[in-house]
């Protein structure tokens, strides 16, 4: 049966109407599913890269170089995908560290990187203190104990109080500090005591931080830096004083 053709001009008008509206919206929805798989593919990698990256960090387990560069193309690839997201960002320049504590990448062009990257993060998502006490760690790889990186250990303390990450970080740093007999230790002496005590008030953190006491033989010393903190602080302080009270 032959297809009929349009009578007249109106008839023509309406039908190429009707075909460019299911043409466009055939367009649209090709588009739409696009965008859609490769949001989920920048999704997927990301959360691929986090789990490598989160066993390497929290269990130090050895990662091959191998699998440091298939982690480093799939959050590059995410990160292509969708610039503008923060954890994206961030992800790549924890990658980066990675690369550079593991001699996989030129250190000093590894931390640049990562800096550039966690400044990208937190220009995208400015009130997370994850980011930028992990600007500060950088500052410390990189063995710059200056202004900016106090501006991070700043603005790490004030958006994150009760960070469990932050205590760790300021535990970290200040017992580094004290051994090498450092003098940014009296800048942030206040908060590093004070962390101290945070860091051993929250579950999620206390066994780092005494780990940290314990590796630097820093018992007595903590136990005399918390006297005004409460007793039960201080009775989680091995042999300090005040667990014989």
């Amino acid at each position: 049966m032959a297809i009929a053709l349009p009578n007249n001009i109106t008839e023509v008008q309406i039908f190429v109407k009707q075909y460019v509206a299911v043409i466009s919206f055939a367009l649209l929805a090709l588009v739409c599913l696009f965008v859609a798989m490769r949001f989920t593919a920048a999704s997927f990698d990301f959360y691929k890269v986090r789990n490598i990256v989160t066993s390497w960090q929290e269990q130090g387990n050895t990662q091959s170089i191998e699998e440091y560069h298939l982690a480093k193309r799939a959050i590059e690839s995410a990160v292509d995908s969708q610039p503008s997201h923060p954890l994206y960002q961030d992800l790549l320049a924890q990658v980066h560290e990675w690369g550079a504590i593991s001699g996989y990448e030129p250190q000093e062009k590894a931390l640049g990187a990562a800096k550039r990257h966690y400044l990208l993060a937190t220009q995208l998502r400015p009130l997370w203190p994850v980011t930028w006490a992990s600007l500060a760690m950088v500052k410390w790889r990189q063995q710059e104990f200056d202004d900016e990186m106090l501006s991070y250990l700043n603005a790490a303390g004030e958006l994150g109080p009760k960070k469990p990450e932050i205590h760790l970080l300021y535990v970290q740093l200040g017992m580094a500090l004290y051994d090498n007999n450092h003098p940014m230790l009296l800048i942030i002496r206040k908060e590093f005591y004070h962390r101290i005590s945070l860091g051993l008030s929250a579950p999620q953190s206390r066994q780092k931080v005494l780990g940290l006491i314990k590796q630097y033989k820093a018992e007595k010393r903590v136990c005399r830096w918390l006297r005004k903190e409460p007793i039960p602080i201080q009775n989680l302080i091995p042999n300090c004083p005040a667990n014989k009270a």
